[in-house]
């Protein structure tokens, strides 16, 4: 394997390249097969024949983004659901509880959401996608993109 932002060869899989200190697979610059300059838009190697193209310029993919958009909007969904059995709750208890549980869950669904956007904190952002769960299939979409995009949060 070799740096994609200095192209130096890497040996085993380390974390950041001891030659320029980046995350080995979040530049552009070389590819990661051979180290053969690329650019940006080079989708095969030239001199290998790998595929280059997956992950966006500075390691960035749009996997946590749609994550994050899916987080909020099932959240959202969370929270309306719950309302909704909270206004429509008798004087029996049964509907209250569900109310006040989708209503936290959609809560923290949406405060990952954020966490995705950001790429913070990975650990609550995979939290989050679960409690998105709350809003159906969104829920499930949002917890693999998220744990597809785990290299980049800090």
């Amino acid at each position: 394997m070799f740096c994609r932002n200095c192209g130096k060869e890497l040996i085993g899989s380390p974390e950041i390249c001891p030659n320029c200190g980046a995350k080995p697979m979040s530049g552009t610059s070389f590819c990661p097969n051979c180290g053969a300059p690329v650019t940006p838009l080079t989708e095969i190697c030239p001199k290998c024949g790998a595929r280059v193209v997956g992950e966006a310029v500075g390691g960035r993919t749009w996997r946590p983004t749609v994550a994050g958009i899916l987080d909020i909007i099932a959240g959202a969904f969370g929270v309306i659901y719950g309302g909704f059995f909270a206004a429509v709750a008798t004087e029996e208890a049964v509907f209250g509880i569900p109310a006040a549980v989708l209503i936290i869950l959609g809560i923290v669904a949406i405060v990952g959401g954020v966490y995705n956007l950001r790429r913070r904190v990975w650990g609550l952002s995979l939290a989050g996608s679960i409690c998105a769960l709350c809003g159906g299939i969104l829920g499930i979409l949002a917890i693999i993109f998220t744990a597809m995009g785990k290299n980049e949060f800090k």
